[in-house]
């Protein structure tokens, strides 16, 4: 059974980092019928908050995430189509941007079920 359909603990999917410098441009693709849960955070001197843009076809929202917090922002990405993740580069600091992508379980999904076509409220 393939790890991004059963319903087995999370399942890392990908991991990484990035200068804030650098900024962060990735295309993730979302197989399966879990849900993604992207936990990012930020690590600067200098910059307070960082804007994450989330992107999947024609459906875009954009999130202020908090620097130097002791956890990570949390978004939720149901299956489907790539979708990309995009950090915007800052010049003025110093630090990185860290992520941990994951599969959940449907039943785990906490508040908003998709961050990229967002919820009302």
């Amino acid at each position: 059974m393939d790890a991004y359909d059963d319903d087995s603990a999370p399942t890392r999917a990908d991991s990484g980092s990035a200068h804030i410098a650098s900024g962060v441009h990735k295309t993730f693709k979302a197989p399966g019928k879990r849900w993604y849960r992207l936990d990012i955070t930020c690590d600067t001197q200098g910059v307070d908050e960082l804007t994450l843009t989330l992107t999947r076809g024609g459906a875009k929202q954009a999130y202020g995430i908090g620097c130097g917090d002791h956890e990570a922002d949390q978004f939720n990405i149901p299956p489907g189509d790539t979708f990309t993740v995009r950090v915007d580069t800052v010049r003025s600091g110093t630090g990185l941007v860290l992520w941990r992508l994951n599969t959940i379980a449907p039943d785990d999904v906490d508040g908003c079920d998709d961050d990229i076509d967002g919820c009302g409220g």
